[in-house]
């Protein structure tokens, strides 16, 4: 493999640990690298990895330099024929890294990668997954992404923002500790930041159905924050959807098995759970959303968003001795 480096500075682990891959970046000279703090950037950059024919990708950065990555890739198509990624956890919460990242955080980490691809041995393995793109009612470029929610993902990921310094600052284990935030605002009768959002969905072939939603999720994803996996259809389909109605029965009963994926009989329709594999969704909210740790607005909100699949990418990572 023809490896190509983007170097996000900003990302929350590279902000904490500047010069970690200095080093290596002066080693593996012939090994081209850019520092990109924006989408333009990112873009710029790729363009000069396809004239050097790099067909490996490694993004030093957060969930939203992979987003932006993944837009350029797919809207603006510098490369002819798609490459690989590979996905460096250098950022906050690092949602894609923790399912498809490439290792650790750690210099080792990158020097493996360089070392192994130059050579293709069987110490690295692929996994591929759908990206997942969001298309605007406006003429507006789509987001390209692999985690969308709303409702109390949307408020929780604003407090996480509100709170980078503090929760917002430790990845997973902050998320983690914003959803038991919210569990506890549950069990207490509280409302606040759990307000339902009243969303239109029309899934696949079916009729559009608005009611109110607590939390609504799509990904791409085989495993989010912490290992939960709250995605329990067996249907083909490249986006995974689950989301929670309101009202909803039973939640406490039905939620640890939700989280590792399994199925629950109390979980059914008619008590306010929803999880199918879909490849296409068409949501009508008036409120925001998320996609990979960034917040967004719809600025036709009358209209529907439409979330599928334009096409799949191929993950490297290295393999566990």
């Amino acid at each position: 493999m023809h490896v190509g480096i983007l170097h996000n500075s900003l990302s929350g682990r590279n902000r904490r640990k500047p010069d970690i891959f200095q080093e290596i970046y002066s080693t593996y000279s012939e090994v081209p690298w850019a520092e990109v703090n924006s989408p333009a950037e990112i873009l710029e950059a790729l363009k000069r990895f396809a004239q050097r024919q790099v067909n490996c990708v490694v993004i030093n950065g957060g969930d939203g330099t992979v987003q932006a990555t993944m837009g350029a890739l797919f809207y603006h198509r510098p490369f002819a024929v798609m490459p690989r990624m590979a996905v460096l956890p250098a950022g906050t919460a690092n949602l894609i890294a923790g399912d498809v990242g490439v290792g650790k955080f750690e210099r080792n980490t990158l020097e493996q990668l360089l070392v192994q691809a130059e050579a293709m041995t069987p110490k690295l393995s692929f996994e591929t997954r759908p990206v997942l793109r969001i298309r605007f009612p406006e003429s507006r470029e789509p987001l390209h992404g692999m985690f969308f929610g709303a409702g109390a993902i949307y408020h929780g990921t604003q407090l996480g923002i509100e709170t980078k310094q503090s929760i917002g600052r430790l990845g997973e284990w902050g998320a983690g500790l914003i959803l038991l935030k919210f569990l506890l605002a549950l069990a207490t009768g509280s409302r606040k930041g759990l307000n339902p959002i009243t969303v239109g969905v029309t899934a696949g072939q079916s009729e559009p159905i608005q009611q109110e939603y607590l939390v609504l999720l799509v990904t791409t994803l085989n495993r989010l924050f912490l290992g939960m996996k709250p995605f329990w259809s067996k249907h083909s389909g490249a986006l995974r959807y689950t989301s929670l109605r309101v009202p909803y029965r039973y939640l406490w009963r039905v939620l640890p098995a939700l989280f590792r994926g399994t199925t629950h009989p109390l979980a059914t329709i008619e008590h306010g759970y929803v999880s199918e594999n879909l490849s296409e969704l068409r949501l009508v909210l008036n409120s925001g959303f998320v996609l990979d740790g960034e917040v967004y607005r719809s600025s036709n909100p009358k209209e529907p968003l439409i979330l599928d699949s334009p096409g799949e990418l191929s993950f490297v990572r290295l393999k566990t001795e």
